[in-house]
Parts: C-alpha cells; sequence; structure tokens
C-alpha cells in the first residue's frame, strides 16, 4: 500500500509545472520544461522594451511580434504617439528607428526563487541628439504562475517632464481637423496572435460596441487552436492619469490598448510628473464578469 501512496505522491509531483529562469544579456524569461511562459526584452539598442513570447499553462504564444502589417508593434510594449510634435511611434523601415528616440538609460532585472519577477526601467524621450524632454520611471512586477497556470504584470510608469512642457498627442480623431478613424492611439499597447481573432472583448460597462469609451477594465478571451481557452485581462487603476482611460480596440489584427490621450492631447507642465498604473492578467480559461470585477476590486484597494 505505501510504495502505491509513493508512486502517486511521485506522479503528482512530477505533473506539476517546474519553472526556470532563462538569462540573456537584455532578456529574462520564465521558462517550464521546455516552454517559454514569458520573456521580456530589454536590450538597449531596442530601444522599447517589450514582453514575447506570452503564454498561458502549455498555450501556443498570445503575442505577436512585429507583424508585416507594422513592424513597430512590439506584442505588449509602451510608445508614446508624439511627443512636443515629434512622432515616437512608427519608425522608418530601413533603420528601424522613430523621429523621436525612446531611450533606455538604465534596467535592473530581479528574478525571485518563487518565480515572480521585477524590473526597474529608467526611460528618457528626446529628438535625436538632444536631452530629454521626458523622463519615465517604469517598474514592473511579474506574479509567479499560480496552480492553474495564471499570473499578472502589475505595470507602473510615472513621468517627469523636463525643464519645458511637454504635449503628449496623437493622431486626430474624428471631429476634429484631420481627424481620421484610426486616429487617437499611444500608450500601453498589446499586439497579439492572429489565432486569437476569434475573441471577444467585454469591460466594466458590458459587452464592448463602442470601441473607444473610458472603462474600468478590458477582458479579451475565447478559444485557443487546442481546444482549451483564455483570456488576457487589462485592468485600470483608479489611480492612474485619466482613469477610468478610453480604450483602443481592433479586432481584426487584434489589438488594443488603454489609449490615455484618446480624448485630447495633454500638456505635461514643466517639472510636474502624470502615472499611469495597470494589471495586465493572463489566465488559462474564459474571464467571467463577476471575477473580473471583483480582480479590479482587489486591485483598486492596493
Amino acid at each position: 500500500m505505501s510504495n502505491v501512496v509513493v508512486a502517486l505522491a511521485a506522479m503528482v509531483v512530477s505533473a506539476e509545472p517546474q519553472f526556470a529562469w532563462k538569462q540573456a544579456d537584455g532578456s529574462l524569461a520564465l521558462v517550464s520544461g521546455q516552454q517559454m511562459v514569458w520573456q521580456f526584452n530589454y536590450r538597449k539598442e531596442e530601444g522599447k522594451p517589450y514582453f514575447h513570447p506570452v503564454t498561458t499553462a502549455g498555450s501556443d504564444c498570445l503575442t505577436d511580434l512585429r507583424p508585416a502589417d507594422h513592424r513597430w508593434h512590439r506584442a505588449i510594449w509602451f510608445s508614446w504617439k508624439t511627443i512636443n510634435g515629434l512622432i515616437y511611434w512608427e519608425e522608418d523601415p530601413k533603420t528601424g528607428k522613430a523621429p523621436g528616440e525612446t531611450e533606455l538609460v538604465e534596467s535592473k532585472a530581479s528574478a525571485r526563487d518563487d518565480h515572480s519577477a521585477r524590473f526597474d526601467l529608467t526611460l528618457s524621450y528626446h529628438p535625436p541628439g538632444k536631452p530629454a524632454v521626458l523622463t519615465e520611471k517604469r517598474i514592473l512586477e511579474i506574479s509567479a504562475p499560480n496552480e492553474g497556470g495564471a499570473y499578472h504584470i502589475d505595470w507602473l510608469s510615472t513621468f517627469t517632464a523636463g525643464d519645458t512642457d511637454v504635449v503628449l498627442d496623437r493622431t486626430p480623431i474624428p471631429g476634429e481637423p484631420n481627424g481620421v478613424g484610426y486616429g487617437g492611439y499611444a500608450g500601453l499597447s498589446l499586439r497579439l496572435a492572429p489565432v486569437l481573432k476569434t475573441w471577444q472583448f467585454s469591460d466594466s460597462e458590458g459587452l464592448v460596441k463602442d470601441p473607444w469609451k473610458q472603462a474600468r477594465w478590458i477582458a479579451f478571451s475565447g478559444p485557443l487552436p487546442d481546444g482549451k481557452s483564455a483570456a488576457i485581462i487589462v485592468l485600470d487603476h483608479p489611480k492612474s492619469f485619466r482613469h477610468p482611460t478610453p480604450w483602443y480596440l481592433i479586432q481584426s489584427m487584434p489589438y488594443f490598448s488603454p489609449a490615455v490621450v484618446y480624448l485630447s492631447p495633454y500638456t505635461l507642465p514643466a517639472g510636474q510628473s502624470i502615472s499611469l498604473r495597470y494589471r495586465i492578467l493572463f489566465q488559462p480559461a474564459l474571464a467571467e464578469r463577476e471575477t473580473v470585477e471583483k480582480q479590479w476590486q482587489d486591485f483598486a484597494r492596493e
């Protein structure tokens, strides 16, 4: 009898995910067996740090890096559209650089024994060869996966203007001079794998009918090719700048973003700061409205 118990215990232990860290120059990844759970890429030469690949509990990759239609889309990343009229978003296909420079000045990665992690980053936004007009302190806290494989990224970015006011702007939206239907994008962005095009958006206000409306959270969930389900959820903290944020959604890519300057540009006074705070959740199950609302309430109390 004892041999059977020992054998069963061994089976249970072997069935549990075995996590390990994989670190290289400018990247840190959490792996489970042969599969990468997530990887954060922060090489100085690339400028804008990003998460890719990202998975949940044995799923295929959920993110899309530098797709053919928008080579500057970096899976899960942050970029301003324009700062003081200079473009920081789109990149020249030949050089891979935007007119405005997003420079990674300092980075510190902390991989913990419990398989959680933290990144402390300093970024500088400036015209080429000129001093910073805007500085960002970014803290990323990634939780350890739970027993089901779910985990989250806590994202805190604090932006401080330099010696002069800073205008954070975007492509004009409909109703404005030269406004276009695709205008309004800027900020934290998620470009996801094409296999997720059948997934559905929902938000704190109900099913998404207006892709530009303000909401406390957005959930994107649906089936995976292997028959399982998953969800990616972004929560907007009540202390985050311009909460509740407008959202920018494109089902056909798919792509979504808490578009903080969608409704209007913002002038950050010289020497002043604003903070953006989000939680990005990855779970191997569909998003249930009541559950996500509780997740947001828990986050809001932190």
